[in-house]
């Protein structure tokens, strides 16, 4: 007989959370800003001004993230490296999405398996769309693209993205079972697992600790 242990475990820190939702609340206004720019001719100066400052409390965030690659734990830099056993998983992220979530959603530790190698990506795009915005008014060419250019088109990447991502946690909240939006607001995720209920004394007890490693392993196996 089979029976389900849940574990709640500390997955993600409060500074990378601060990070976290510092760059969240900033992006949407930055596009919601945008957006009044274009739209709101009587209080453009007042949208600019809210627009540029909104950006350099994103780079201060962007900032912390960047550093907190280099501390151990989830925000680390390796943590985006992929490991072998998470390559079955991207797969089969990949088919709960094409199947519009009626594939089984694997489980995982900290960082989607499927966006491990887009994070890097979007943190990339993100500083240099920051950066042109800074260079917004300024002569520099980049790639033949000016800097009115190589914003535009970098902050369109960041609404695709906000959009997919938005929509993808909706459906992980509705067909999983980790709490991965309350992970972001108090760093903890559950994790169940299913062990056999013999007489070798494989299940786990209220009381038993577990590796995080081994959750790693284990929650990659799912």
């Amino acid at each position: 007989m089979q029976q389900e242990n849940i574990r709640y475990v500390l997955v993600w820190s409060g500074w990378l959370r601060l990070s976290h939702w510092i760059i969240a609340g900033g992006v949407l206004f930055q596009i919601t800003s945008a957006w009044a720019l274009e739209h709101d001719e009587a209080n453009a100066a007042y949208w600019l001004d809210w627009h540029l400052i909104s950006g350099q409390i994103i780079l201060l965030a962007l900032a912390l993230r960047v550093i907190l690659l280099f501390f151990p734990g989830s925000s680390n830099w390796r943590a985006f490296i992929p490991e072998r056993s998470q390559f079955q998983a991207m797969i089969q992220m990949l088919k709960f999405y094409l199947s519009l979530a009626r594939f089984p959603l694997p489980n995982w530790y900290a960082h989607n398996p499927l966006w491990l190698p887009v994070y890097p990506v979007f943190y990339v795009v993100l500083a240099g769309c920051l950066i042109s915005g800074l260079l917004y008014n300024s002569a520099h060419i980049f790639f033949g693209s000016s800097m009115v250019e190589l914003h535009g088109a970098l902050a369109g990447l960041i609404v695709v993205f906000s959009i997919f991502h938005i929509a993808t946690v909706f459906l992980h909240e509705l067909k999983g079972k980790g709490a991965y939006v309350s992970a972001m607001v108090n760093g903890f995720r559950y994790f169940h697992y299913t062990g056999l209920n013999d007489k070798g004394g494989s299940n786990f007890s209220a009381k038993q600790s577990i590796s995080v490693e081994s959750i790693k392993n284990q929650s990659a196996d799912k």
